[in-house]
């Protein structure tokens, strides 16, 4: 029987992938154009549907964890909606409000993701307190970073898309938390201008979290 070729994936795996963090932000600064109408529009309608999910459990005496599982239901198509829109603008490609809900396909897979990070998050929180469990859920939420990504655009189920990211994120995640600290930072920062530089932060941030993914990997969905 034929060997298959090693797919980007595999070898992105099993040798790890070059990544320097100036290449990008430079990628992030350079696609930010004609990306920010999308992603603020989509960051709106992602805040919207969150506030009228936080008003609809309130009214029904719902607890934390039922009102945080009900909001990941919710905003789970528009969320890897986002996570795709950023990473298309990073491999160069025009994005439009239509593909906020292209990937609507993978929701359930994609609120598996969401549902597993929430259970870490409300879990370790209960093990530990709200201060002692921040190692726990940074570290979980740095080494699933890619599993949405490989859930709308390598077709992974839920679960096996946070053994792979993982896998991938492993081999670099140094680099990856100095992004997630410096992204963290800026938009930190943009609170001190009333929000109003997140139109700009915002998608930067986005577009940024999608350059990581599309140099590791590449853009499976941009072949087809």
């Amino acid at each position: 029987m034929p060997t298959m070729p090693p797919t980007t994936l595999d070898r992105a795996i099993a040798e790890g992938y070059p990544l320097d963090l100036r290449e990008v932000l430079a990628d992030a600064s350079r696609h930010l154009k004609g990306s920010k109408r999308v992603i603020v529009g989509g960051g709106l309608m992602w805040l919207a549907i969150s506030l009228v999910v936080g008003w609809v459990t309130v009214a029904l005496g719902l607890g934390n964890a039922p009102s945080g599982a009900l909001g990941v239901l919710a905003t789970a198509p528009l969320t890897v909606g986002l996570v795709m829109v950023g990473a298309r603008r990073a491999a160069g490609l025009p994005v439009t409000p239509a593909d906020l809900w292209a990937y609507r396909g993978v929701t359930a897979h994609a609120a598996i993701v969401m549902l597993a990070n929430l259970l870490v998050v409300v879990g370790s929180e209960a093990l530990f307190g709200p201060i002692a469990s921040l190692p726990v859920t940074i570290a979980y939420g740095l080494f699933t970073s890619l599993a949405l990504y490989l859930v709308a655009d390598r077709g992974l189920t839920g679960g096996r898309a946070i053994v792979v990211s993982a896998l991938l994120v492993r081999h670099r995640w140094a680099a990856l938390l100095l992004l997630q600290l410096l992204l963290a930072a800026l938009l930190a920062l943009s609170a001190l201008t009333l929000g109003i530089a997140l139109i700009w932060t915002g998608p930067f941030a986005v577009i940024a979290q999608g350059a990581v993914y599309v140099r590791a990997v590449g853009l499976a969905s941009a072949r087809t």
